[in-house]
């Protein structure tokens, strides 16, 4: 198995064809014929259906491609890593984050990262919910999120940073903005922004609680935290929000909590990579930027970066 083979494969994948793989690639396209016809003798097994409109991958080759992007994304980092001792600039570095970070110690953490390598091209991306795929196919270098859930902790590591309490928002004047109960949403709309399977299970089991257990179609998904704001503002959806994101400038003013009495689930935030992955340096720089950017933004008299930090606690680990 050779390296320029995965890379071949991985092309074709995105581009949906030999040709356009190979015209991205600025090789032949019988060289990328030729490596990917060796790859697929080598795992004895098809990778690739060739059609009249391009090609598809297979199961087999599907499931290679996790591991391809990987592999490649671990030759990435060791080749920054040797420029880096050589003393040559650049890299990329991939980092996921949840709304509430990005909205108040994510700017200050990339301001002392940028200082230090402003050789580095920074690619930052809005993660919800507790899948993580972008991070188990090595899209993501790292992930400040919530956690993974346990059924998937032989894939990631976590290290807990901050935990807060979830609030039931709705937008200001909404009907029932002076709900106290459960009981009283029985017939509410909702919207969501978790991914992957399952992502109205934290809302079903909340729910079903209290016996409210509501059906498919009043449960909604907005794939950003903007797109969710913006269907709260115009209807009378609901949803489940953490109360940092709360205090935020995004959301303060536009949105209210109800006051709702029973108990709410606890969010934490953490720093998710991938288990017996090796995180760049800096990556690992980002990690230490983003420490020191967390205790100033812990010790801020800017009220509005304090009203949001007063409403996490840090974790006992962090």
């Amino acid at each position: 198995m050779k390296i320029n083979q995965l890379r071949y494969l991985l092309a074709v994948a995105d581009k949906g064809s030999v040709r356009a793989a190979a015209s991205a690639l600025g090789v032949s396209a019988a060289a990328v014929s030729q490596a990917l016809r060796e790859l697929e003798a080598t795992m004895a097994t098809p990778l690739l259906k060739r059609e009249s409109q391009g090609a598809v991958l297979t199961y087999a080759g599907r499931q290679f491609l996790v591991h391809a992007r990987l592999i490649l994304g671990q030759v990435s980092r060791a080749e920054a890593e040797i420029a880096q001792i050589r003393g040559t600039a650049g890299g990329t570095l991939t980092i996921g984050i949840t709304p509430w970070v990005a909205q108040s110690i994510l700017p200050h953490a990339l301001a002392r990262f940028h200082a230090l390598r402003p050789d580095v091209h920074l690619d930052v991306t809005e993660v919800v919910g507790s899948a993580h795929p972008l991070l188990r196919d090595g899209t993501l270098d790292l992930v400040i999120a919530m956690p993974p859930a346990p059924t998937e902790s032989s894939l990631f590591h976590a290290r807990d940073l901050f935990r807060c309490d979830f609030a039931v928002v709705g937008r200001l004047g909404h009907p029932f903005a002076r709900a106290t109960s459960f009981q009283e949403l029985v017939d509410q709309d909702w919207v969501l922004t978790m991914r992957g399977e399952g992502q109205d299970q934290p809302l079903i089991d909340l729910l079903a609680g209290h016996g409210i257990a509501p059906p498919p179609h009043r449960v909604h998904f907005a794939r950003s935290s903007l797109v969710a704001i913006s269907m709260l503002e115009v209807g009378d959806m609901l949803t489940l929000c953490p109360w940092p994101l709360l205090e935020t400038p995004m959301l303060r003013g536009r949105v209210q909590a109800l006051p709702i009495r029973e108990r709410l689930p606890e969010m934490r935030t953490s720093i998710v990579v991938r288990r017996n992955d090796t995180l760049s340096a800096h990556g690992q720089l980002f990690v230490d930027c983003f420490e020191d950017a967390t205790k100033a933004c812990m010790a801020t008299d800017d009220p509005v970066l304090k009203r949001i930090m007063n409403s996490v606690e840090r974790s006992p680990a962090a």
